[in-house]
């Protein structure tokens, strides 16, 4: 549909919640007559409030709310090292009378720069590879899926767990606060607000055991048929867990093997079979962010190396060096490419370059300090998504 008028674009505001909530689901629903609300669905983002709101990028065609798309904050911590400001995008939609006129293309820009804007170096989202690659979005990173299975359990000890010996959180404000801190104990995981955090596991869907008894404190959520997050002590999380799959099969998306602990170790003991798929589609919004940002893993990675690389973004012209004496690592902004070796690379490349699972083409000069540089570790959780 065209109109006459080019669109106004704008953060959304408290007043725009109950059209937008109508406005976004009738959207899905032209599709999937049986699609749930989106502020039922996700009770952690999705809400009236200012700050809520203000994550939306709405589009407006002579008046009428007519698509929009959120990007919600994100920090998220790596490989227990890196902290990174990242950007969740999603219920991206176009109301269907207004589709075809090109509102979606203007949003995305919109909202890539209102994330440069809020400094946040990262982004990820989940979509069409053809579609999103366009604004420099690629299939990148590494996660494990586990399948876990009893039949892991026949040549070991197979204790049996009662469900009566374990519980089912139902809000408590204690267990909340000691699973809040053990998952912020884990070297992979969003920084949530003690407000967010029992928000996300009151997520439809889901039901989150307990143990906590003489093997120590752990949780463990579910829905449906796969563990979605877990956190604590590995002995009481071992119990969770065989409980689990003493009666079903159940998956698991775990982390990159950097920063592994002993919970990760358990479980990968627990599975019948596993396969490695791209953690996300995942931008990079500012190279030299996002590279200051796993500085600590670069400094351990580099340890000793003698040199310097510049890698350099083509559709923007940002260039960035990576220098070392043998103490210490820098990163710096550059425009002298000379006589250094040099990468240079598409947005969606890039991020295959930085994240993998497989790295493009790069020059022969630059390959060897490429190959002890990356892929990065990255992990985006289930109950990150947005």
């Amino acid at each position: 549909m065209t109109h006459d008028t080019a669109p106004e674009i704008r953060r959304g505001k408290p007043e725009d919640f109950d059209l937008l909530m109508d406005r976004v689901v009738g959207s899905f629903q032209e599709r999937n007559p049986g699609h749930f609300r989106f502020e039922n669905m996700y009770p952690d983002t999705v809400s009236a409030g200012a700050e809520s709101m203000g994550w939306w990028w709405l589009a407006f065609v002579e008046g009428e709310m007519a698509a929009g798309l959120q990007i919600v904050p994100r920090p998220v911590r790596v490989a227990g090292k890196a902290s990174l400001s990242l950007g969740g995008i999603g219920n991206v939609f176009c109301y269907p009378p207004f589709r075809g006129g090109g509102l979606m293309s203007q949003l995305l820009l919109r909202g890539i720069q209102g994330m440069q804007e809020d400094g946040m170096v990262l982004s990820a989202l989940g979509g069409d590879r053809l579609r999103y690659g366009h604004f420099g979005w690629e299939n990148a990173g590494a996660t494990r899926y586990l399948t876990l299975s009893s039949s892991t359990l026949r040549h070991g000890e197979r204790d049996h767990v009662s469900g009566v010996s374990l519980r089912t959180w139902r809000g408590e404000t204690r267990d909340t606060q000691r699973m809040c801190d053990a998952y912020h104990a884990l070297p992979y995981h969003t920084v949530r607000t003690p407000q967010e955090f029992p928000l996300v596991l009151s997520r439809p869907g889901q039901v989150v055991w307990i143990c906590d008894d003489e093997h120590g404190f752990a949780y463990v959520s579910v829905r449906g048929s796969s563990i979605v997050e877990y956190a604590g002590d590995c002995d009481a999380l071992r119990r969770i867990v065989r409980f689990l799959i003493d009666r079903t099969t159940y998956s698991i998306q775990l982390p990159t093997v950097e920063g592994e602990t002993e919970l990760e170790e358990m479980f990968l003991a627990h599975a019948s079979s596993f396969t490695v798929h791209p953690a996300g589609m995942l931008r990079v919004n500012s190279l030299l962010g996002c590279l200051r940002a796993y500085l600590p893993i670069l400094q351990q990675r580099l340890k000793g190396w003698h040199g310097s690389l510049c890698i350099r973004m083509e559709e923007d012209g940002e260039g960035v060096h990576i220098e070392s004496n043998g103490n210490g690592v820098r990163v710096v902004p550059t425009d002298d490419t000379s006589d250094v070796p040099t990468v240079r690379l598409q947005r969606a490349p890039l991020a295959r370059l930085l994240f993998g699972p497989f790295s493009p083409t790069v020059p022969e000069a630059a390959n060897n300090i490429t190959r002890l540089l990356f892929p990065l570790p990255f992990h985006w959780h289930p109950m990150s998504h947005v």
